[in-house]
């Protein structure tokens, strides 16, 4: 029975650490807008190996979870889907954008992967 509750209780944590990432840019800039966080917007595809390591490994991770949650308010855009309404022109990805929901103005950006330590000070450095 101990070993049931504990797998249920790794289970629960691994899907429970979840970036709230919303379906679209609009709703972000209104949700951002209304709650007075930053946005972040993160550019991607689903082929790339890089988004890819960033999506499953370090936007999973608890602490960084908890500081985009609580600061932002986040969007995924795929760089050919989205590709007629992207605010910001880029070079690489994953980009991501930092940005004040009001006007658009671009706060910082962060090109390519990398791992969890780095990207949570580059989210506190934006805070």
């Amino acid at each position: 029975m101990k070993l049931l509750l504990l797998t249920l209780s790794l289970t629960f944590s691994l899907f429970a650490a979840s970036i709230n990432f919303e379906k679209d840019l609009q709703t972000a800039k209104q949700k951002a807008i209304k709650t007075d966080k930053k946005l972040m917007i993160m550019y991607s595809t689903p082929t790339c190996p890089e988004c890819n390591y960033m999506k499953k490994k370090v936007l999973k991770d608890s602490e960084i979870v908890s500081f985009v949650n609580d600061n932002f308010v986040s969007v995924i855009m795929d760089i050919k889907k989205d590709e007629k309404i992207l605010p910001y022109k880029f070079i690489g990805i994953p980009t991501f954008y930092f940005s004040d929901a009001s006007n658009m103005k671009l706060l910082s950006k962060k090109i390519g992967g990398t791992r969890e330590k780095q990207f949570l000070e580059i989210i506190k450095n934006v805070k």
